[in-house]
């Protein structure tokens, strides 16, 4: 009778949540109490201050304390401050500044991130316009564009040169030129701008103070990565300013090096998104046993998804270098058949992946197809788990971002690859990206110290119900 009751009670999530008000009786009331007291004990930092428990309550999660909820007095929440979250099992914080110092961290790496999809998105563009081979140097510090007409001349000439203008391009005049020019030195002065961008503000958190060490290496080593994005390009360009093995082939760049460019930068804008998460949100949802059961489940499934998402991601970059999406442009069929004829024709037989246009499209339609059952999947799979709404609400959208993109892929292959709708599938690859980063980053295991308080939580509950 009584673990009939408590289960129910468990499921309804109405007596072990410290956040929730759960009755009006004054045991009721007491048991509320001391369950959002002991979260308070097990979540917070011993650096923080009596007076500014309250406020820091706020920020850290807990938002949704009902009107009336009576908080304890400052004299026991100092007494509960003595126990650091740094401590062995505790929170892992990156920011140990109070509040204002992780909302300021926040923000600049969110921005960051942001400034990376837009890269991504600019070199979309650049590519969609065949302006990557515009420019036929490369300095790591940059330069100031041609201003004078002689200085256009000169950097026109320098093109004229190039395999692209004598077998795409010849007799381009000067003005068409400009339009590529200038789209390649926006992509790379914007990359320039990012990394200023992201120093700056780095420099001044360290010297602040801002950061733990665990936080500082791995921003170092983005800004590393980031720094290297440059000399990556770079060798990208340099393939396609390369003449071609056949006078039939169009000079471009090479579909490995393509890849690794962007690879790298989803990786980049990756570990920003995640990084940016850990900062504003040290421990996961975990209001109850149940929810953090329930996201267990949802974990163990949403990791292999986010794994095929990314593989899609990554089969799409040499369905760019290949520029495949101009070849079979029909669906479901590739052309009159279901699978092209001469889908292994080269040799060895690995190189058809990732240079055989058919067998790279083909490739690419089956992981976008693998990448819509199994996030379905995961929705299907995960709808009747008791777990916290936002998860629920992520996996909703990814669902419905997962078809939108399957819908604009379809969408740019038959309508021969617009600038407009390649650019959308490729932003369209990095949101659901996103949403995967994100629901794999809500459903992450909570601290041990947070799993103590709410084993803790139940404890007490249990107890009052027996008295």
């Amino acid at each position: 009778m009584f673990r009939s009751k408590l289960t129910c009670l468990l499921r309804r999530n109405k007596t072990i949540n410290p956040f929730s008000h759960v009755g009006t009786s004054s045991s009721s009331s007491r048991v509320s109490n001391e369950l959002f007291h002991l979260s308070q004990i097990l979540l917070f930092s011993s650096k923080t201050s009596c007076t500014s428990l309250t406020r820091n309550a706020a920020f850290y999660g807990f938002r949704s304390l009902h009107k009336g909820f009576s908080f304890p007095s400052s004299r026991r929440m100092c007494t509960a401050a003595s126990i650091s979250p740094s401590a062995k099992g505790g929170v892992n914080f990156l920011v140990t500044a109070g509040p204002h110092a992780q909302k300021m961290v926040g923000i600049w790496l969110f921005g960051s991130a942001a400034w990376v999809f837009s890269m991504v998105m600019l070199g979309g563009v650049t590519r969609l316009t065949r302006s990557g081979l515009s420019m036929t140097d490369w300095k790591f510090t940059g330069g100031l564009p041609p201003i004078s007409d002689e200085e256009w001349l000169v950097e026109f000439e320098k093109y004229k040169q190039s395999p692209e203008y004598k077998r795409v391009n010849k007799g381009m005049n000067i003005e068409d030129f400009k339009f590529i020019y200038w789209m390649e030195y926006a992509h790379r002065m914007w990359g320039r701008g990012l990394g200023i961008m992201f120093a700056l503000p780095f420099s001044y958190f360290v010297r602040k103070g801002y950061m733990t060490v665990q936080l500082g290496v791995r921003l170092s080593a983005l800004f590393a990565l980031g720094a290297g994005q440059g000399f990556i390009g770079w060798w990208m360009v340099k393939s396609g300013l390369e003449e071609p093995t056949s006078e039939y082939v169009q000079p471009r760049v090479s579909p490995y090096r393509l890849a690794a460019h962007l690879t790298s930068a989803f990786g980049i804008y990756c570990g920003l998104l995640w990084t940016a998460l850990s900062v504003v949100m040290p421990e996961p949802p975990s209001d109850t046993v149940a929810w953090v059961r329930g996201a267990a489940k949802v974990r163990r499934l949403a990791i292999p998804v986010s794994f095929v998402v990314g593989i899609t991601a990554i089969s799409g970059a040499f369905v760019a270098g290949n520029d495949a999406g101009h070849a079979f442009n029909t669906f479901p069929k590739m052309g009159d058949t279901w699978i092209p004829e001469d889908i292994l024709s080269m040799e060895p037989i690995t190189r058809n992946f990732f240079e055989n246009t058919a067998t790279v499209q083909f490739d690419h339609r089956i992981l976008a197809t693998a990448t819509l059952l199994s996030i379905g999947g995961l929705w299907w799979a995960t709808r009747k788990l008791d777990i916290h709404p936002a998860i629920r609400s992520l996996l909703g959208s990814t669902m419905g971002m997962a078809a939108l993109q399957v819908t604009l892929g379809v969408s740019t292959l038959l309508s021969y690859v617009p600038v407009s709708l390649g650019t959308a599938h490729q932003a369209g690859a990095l949101t659901l990206l996103s949403l995967m980063i994100l629901l794999s980053h809500t459903v992450r295991k909570p601290s041990p110290m947070l799993l103590k308080s709410l084993t803790s939580s139940v404890a007490r509950t249990a107890n009052a119900i027996r008295s």
